[in-house]
């Protein structure tokens, strides 16, 4: 009878700790898609700014801080010169931590595709952003300005998006009901 016992107390004890692990596993995956979505949030700000910016001056100084929040500190590309400054990663290098988490963890088959576009997003996005940031002609820094803004909306996603097209909310609410 005691073995017994002690065999459920064991089993218990392991089935409760895997889901901790597990509950654990999914915090760590919000956090990372929460920091995904509040510096593309602020790219998506500044980009917005750029475009309808009046003065080539101030549409540069835009897309230049959307560019340090997508790309972070450690980017050659990073001036500290601009307004939005981060002391995190940058957007496309959390998203692509996110993927790396998400291909490690049991939501692999369902997430590890919308991670990447994500990522590819997000990297469209600045590629466009840092054209627009070299011209000096406030109808090119637009017309790229505005490429990029699609590209960081379709990062973005909606919670209700298919997890086949991605998104970062999708991925969030997903893991949310996880939770």
């Amino acid at each position: 009878m005691v073995r017994w016992g002690a065999a459920v107390v064991l089993i218990l004890f392991l089935f409760l700790g895997q889901a901790k692990s597990q509950s654990s596993q999914v915090t760590e995956l919000l956090a990372l898609a929460d920091r995904t979505i509040e510096l593309t949030q602020l790219a998506l700000q500044h980009a917005s700014f750029a475009f309808f910016a009046l003065t080539v001056r101030d549409a540069q100084w835009h897309a230049q801080s959307a560019i340090n929040l997508l790309e972070g500190p450690s980017s050659p590309r990073y001036d500290p010169k601009y307004g939005a400054q981060t002391q995190t990663p940058g957007a496309i290098s959390q998203a692509k931590e996110l993927v790396e988490r998400l291909k490690q963890s049991e939501f692999a088959s369902d997430l590890e595709a919308a991670g990447n576009h994500v990522v590819v997003f997000l990297s469209a996005a600045d590629e466009k952003i840092v054209g627009g940031r070299s011209s000096q002609n406030i109808a090119q820094i637009r017309a790229q300005v505005q490429l990029g803004l699609g590209f960081l909306k379709a990062a973005l996603g909606c919670t209700d998006d298919p997890l086949s097209i991605g998104g970062v909310r999708a991925i969030q609410e997903y893991l949310r009901k996880r939770r």
